[in-house]
């Protein structure tokens, strides 16, 4: 009951609608079809991005998020305007929500969003070389 009143609460303040939420998951899920989670693990800790979580399709060596340990969330530079598109998101509207769908998705908090402005992919091939599968 307390993560439900919790969930409602996040969703109310992020200034969404029921509908843009909705239909946020809906591409969402379609977007990272054949991506997975990957995290470090003591055994075999990332080098670039210790502690990070990342969403990463293995097929097509593709990123879409990273979690810092800090809570920092990056996302993939051309997110937003996929949702721009489809959805009729802002970029600020694309934040809030990729903020409650990785909550959602991860069970843990988001800090801050912003978008990646540089290339991680060494440290996305470490993570997807190095990285545990979330299940």
């Amino acid at each position: 009951m307390k993560d439900l009143i919790r969930q409602i609460l996040r969703e109310e303040t992020s200034g969404l609608t029921d509908g843009q939420i909705k239909a946020g998951y809906a591409l969402m899920n379609h977007l990272t079809k054949g991506y997975q989670w990957y995290y470090d693990t003591p055994e075999q800790p990332f080098k670039h991005t210790s502690g990070s979580i990342w969403l990463i399709n293995p097929d097509t060596k593709q990123w879409m998020l990273e979690l810092k340990k800090s809570g920092d969330l990056w996302y993939y530079y051309k997110a937003p305007n996929t949702f721009s598109k489809y959805v009729n998101m802002r970029q600020s509207d694309f934040e809030s929500f990729i903020k409650i769908w990785v909550e959602d998705a991860l069970k843990r908090g988001v800090v801050s969003t912003a978008l990646r402005g540089t290339n991680p992919r060494q440290a996305m091939l470490d993570a997807l070389k190095n990285g545990k599968q979330l299940k």
